[in-house]
């Protein structure tokens, strides 16, 4: 074994090892400075399911639509037909309600019966519904001239609800809703409301829109 008896070289062996360990020392900060994943913030939003049509149901009410089943009413009678009027251009067509067949379901979807007469006075009668929250109608059954029962639409599911518009000079369903039926998102109160609001013919001052 060697001895170092010299004084000058002990500082600079101790200094040689101070400065190995400090190098040491900064290799392994260096090693574990490194992560072995980027850490963001949103790494919890990622791991959560994608779900479509959150902010939709959010916006009304946070409960996603569920459609109740739907029984066809029975035929309309002409006593229990509620005229009701739209658009100062519409002469040749003639609109009615069944009061009867107004239903406001649970899942707030409001049902009812509509009949249309022309002018040399053929009917076209629908059972229908419409969606206050977002302004779809949906075409169960109709009844065309000359039948004598309902036909159902083959229609079904969720396509079966289309969004109405104001464009259709005709587009009672639009009128209809915002007049009588909706009170902006909701249904217009129950089906008694919505009789007596038809039958008192006052139609909203500010519809859905």
């Amino acid at each position: 074994m060697t001895e170092f008896a010299g004084r000058g070289l002990r500082p600079r062996l101790r200094a040689a090892c101070l400065l190995a360990a400090a190098a040491a020392c900064l290799g392994l900060a260096a090693c574990s400075s490194t992560p072995s994943k980027p850490q963001t913030a949103n790494a919890e939003e990622e791991e959560l399911p994608n779900k479509k049509g959150d902010l939709i149901d959010d916006l009304f009410g946070g409960k996603p639509f569920k459609e109740v089943e739907v029984s066809l009413p029975a035929l309309p009678s002409d006593a229990d037909l509620i005229p009701f009027e739209f658009g100062p251009t519409n002469t040749t067509l003639k609109f009615a309600v069944d009061a009867k067949s107004v239903l406001v379901g649970e899942d707030g979807a409001v049902r009812y019966t509509v009949v249309i007469t022309s002018a040399s006075g053929v009917r076209n009668t629908s059972f229908e519904a419409l969606r206050c929250d977002t302004f779809e109608r949906k075409l169960y059954a109709t009844l065309p001239p000359g039948a004598k029962g309902w036909v159902r639409n083959r229609s079904d599911g969720r396509e079966g609800w289309i969004r109405l518009s104001q464009s259709s000079r005709n587009n009672y369903a639009d009128a209809l809703g915002r007049d009588y039926l909706c009170d902006g998102r909701s249904a217009y109160g129950s089906a008694k409301d919505i009789v007596k609001r038809l039958r008192s013919d006052q139609p909203a001052q500010n519809g859905f829109r």
